[in-house]
Order: C-alpha cells, then structure tokens, then sequence
C-alpha cells in the first residue's frame, strides 16, 4: 500500500505542478484559433527541429560508453544508446526516475553493478551542469536587458507589502530542519548498525565513487567533449530552428534563441513531465520579450513541446523493446578487461 501510494504521489505532484503552470501560461489564449493556429504553422521546419530530438539521445548513450570504459566494462553501443532512450520515456512518466531506470537496466542486461552506473551518470550530470552554467552565462551576457525585463517585479508584486526579515540563526524553522537532519542521520546509522547493512552500504559507496571517478580516467577525452558539446548544440537548434514555424517566432534571431535556451535549459530542472509548464512559460515569456506575438509564441511551444514528448515516448517504447529482444537469451557480452 505504502508503495502504490509513493507512485502514486511521484506521478500525480509532478502532473499537479505542470498542470497549474500550463493554466497560466495559456490563460489567455483563444482556443478557438487553435486550427487555424495550425494550419499557419510551417511543418517543415518544425520536422527540421525535431530531428534533432533523436539526436540529443544519441550522443548520450555513447558518451555513457566512454564513461563506462574506465571502470572496466566494455558495453555495447548499442546497449547504452537503447538504454538511455528508454530513460527518457521514463522520465516523462515519472520525472527524474530515468535515471534509476538506466542503471537497473544497464545491470539486468550487461552486469554493470547498479552502484557504478549510478556514479558514471552522476559524473556526466557534473559535466552537463557545467555546460549548462556556461549556457545560461553566455545567454545572460549577450541579452542582458532581457534577462532584466524577465526578472522584473510585477506591479502587484511592488505593490505588496515588506515582510521583515528573521536573522537565519534565529528563525525557528532553520533549527527545525537542522534537528530534523540529524535526526534522520542518526535513525539510518542506528538501522544500518541494528540490521548489519553497513556493509551493503560501503560496497555501494565504494561502487558509486568508482563510477564518478571515471570522469577523471577517459581514454578518449576529445571524442567525450565532442559529445558532451553536440547534446547540448541538438537541444539548442530543436529549439532554435522551431522558431522558422510562425512568422513573428522567426524573427528573434540565434541570440534570442541562445536567450530563450538559456531560460528554458533552467526551467526543466523543475521536475515535470518532460519540463512540461515551467518549460513553456520560459519560452512564451522571452519570446515575448524579444517581439514575438504571444499567441504564436503559445501555439509554438505548445507544438513543440507536444511533438518532443510524443517522439521521446515513442522512441523509449521502441528502445525498451529492441533491449528486450537482443537480451532475450540473457545479458549482452559486457567484459572487465
């Protein structure tokens, strides 16, 4: 019961999230335009920009080879590409369990211990969160001012009254969560003690740290930067060239589209099903700021957004199948050397 109701609140919070954004980013939108909203849309650019949403996955899966090279296992491409696909879809379905899901399928079908493929992704996480800080400076630096109109108060926020400010160390509610936090450490060291699972426990620390520390050993390290750099240039341009669908969209130029990345890149670390409401109304709201009209730039990212998801939940169903037909006679032939 316990976990049906865990699942349960996994799935309907993140929804529960993207559901009240979504309302808000399209409140004002006259749904009785939608067909002829479509009809003005230009597919080919749009197909041209969903290209690139297969693309993105691709790269991935094979920079996760190159990460699981130094720890010893030599995984087939084709396993981690599939596998990273079928991520995706599971992230959609449950936001940030992706993850999860490629390491217990990377372990089910190549031996890769769950700890150790746990520590190379959270290893090429550091890397993509470099990236993306890199992304969101160079965005913030060439549009400036927009970034200083997105980040403008409202009038009813100005018009709100001044809350005064509690010094940190006097705030009950900081001691709150301080005593909380120690007490949940010492509740799972005295578990771990009570039913012997320290030593579980270290064999994963050791595994995950092992796996991290891959990042410091890459055989092929111009080979890992090209595909840590083409991700994030396919995400962009699925962005970008989506723009060439609407008129006023196409407009904004590849510096608002850097802009307009930027925002959006940090709006998906909002965990909804694929960034769905917090994602559209970074894009609505730069997009407007940069002269587009608002109702193409809705339909626009509505479109996209769709489309994106539609792709990677077709793209995981066919991945998830293709793994369950080359391991149907069990695990793939993964070797330490």
């Amino acid at each position: 019961m316990k976990k049906i109701t865990s699942t349960t609140l996994k799935i309907a919070i993140p929804l529960i999230i993207s559901a009240v954004v979504l309302y808000f980013t399209y409140r004002d939108y006259d749904f009785s335009r939608f067909r002829t909203d479509m009809h003005s849309i230009r597919w080919g650019w749009l197909i041209a920009a969903l290209s690139f949403s297969a693309l993105g996955p691709l790269f991935r899966g094979l920079r996760w080879n190159l990460l699981l090279e130094p720890i010893g296992y030599d995984v087939p491409r084709k396993d981690t590409v599939l596998t990273v696909f079928t991520g995706y879809a599971a992230n959609i379905i449950i936001p940030r369990v992706g993850e999860i899901c490629r390491c217990g399928m990377l372990e089910q079908n190549a031996g890769v211990p769950f700890s150790k493929g746990l520590g190379t992704l959270v290893a090429e996480r550091v890397v993509d969160a470099v990236l993306l800080g890199l992304i969101v400076v160079a965005g913030i630096l060439v549009s400036w001012n927009e970034f200083q109109l997105l980040l403008t108060p409202t009038d009813a926020d100005l018009a709100a009254p001044a809350t005064e400010s509690i010094p940190l160390l006097q705030s009950p509610r900081f001691w709150f969560w301080t005593a909380g936090t120690i007490l949940l450490v010492v509740i799972c060291w005295r578990i771990c003690v009570r039913f012997r699972l320290w030593d579980k426990v270290k064999s994963f620390i050791r595994g995950f740290w092992e796996g991290f520390l891959s990042l410091r050993q890459i055989k092929r390290l111009p080979l890992f930067l090209a595909y840590s750099t083409g991700i994030w240039i396919c995400y962009y341009l699925e962005l970008y060239l989506a723009f060439y669908c609407l008129p006023s969209t196409a407009a904004v130029g590849p510096v608002g589209g850097l802009a307009c990345f930027a925002a959006s890149s940090v709006a998906v670390l909002v965990p909804t099903p694929n960034g769905a409401g917090p994602w559209n109304l970074a894009i609505v709201k730069m997009l407007g700021i940069y002269g587009a009209r608002t109702n193409e730039a809705q339909i626009m990212s509505f479109v996209l957004h769709f489309c994106q998801t539609m792709i990677y939940l077709l793209c995981g169903l066919i991945a998830w199948i293709a793994l369950k037909l080359i391991h149907r006679d069990g695990r793939s032939a993964a070797s330490r050397p």
